[in-house]
């Protein structure tokens, strides 16, 4: 397995950590809040949406005749406004469901570490790819 691929999947299981710490310490009607179905849709279609545009950013690179450089700036700016503006969303929802600041805040890490992974996913994937160019 690669590092791009690496990073992205441990990036996401430290992600889930965080939040599985933060969730576990949390009452019982403040864990309703946060698996409301409006906060869970969001988190699901954000899910959905990074791995088909990662997908169609494996198969961009692969075959696109043109430049990598536009097709990783095209992915990388829509992955990361996707994840920007879904966690604007959730942060939102988790407010107005009363949701205790310090979960939104092990939130935000979590979100912040799955982001990280993805900018090294991009990053070691187009080193790779440019060394395996060459």
């Amino acid at each position: 397995m690669d590092f791009a691929f690496l990073s992205l999947i441990i990036s996401i299981f430290v992600s889930r950590m965080i939040q599985l710490s933060a969730f576990r310490i949390l009452t019982d009607e403040d864990k309703s809040k946060v698996l409301s179905k409006s906060i869970m849709q969001l988190s699901q279609i954000s899910i959905i949406v990074s791995i088909v545009l990662i997908v169609v950013f494996y198969y961009l690179i692969i075959n696109h005749t043109g430049s990598p450089t536009v097709v990783t700036s095209a992915i990388f700016i829509t992955l990361l406004l996707l994840r920007i503006v879904v966690y604007m969303m959730v942060r939102k929802k988790m407010i107005t469901e009363g949701v205790t600041p310090s979960y939104r805040n092990k939130y935000f890490l979590s979100w912040l570490v799955t982001t990280i992974g993805v900018v090294l996913f991009i990053a070691f994937f187009m080193m790779q790819f440019s060394h395996a160019t060459k």
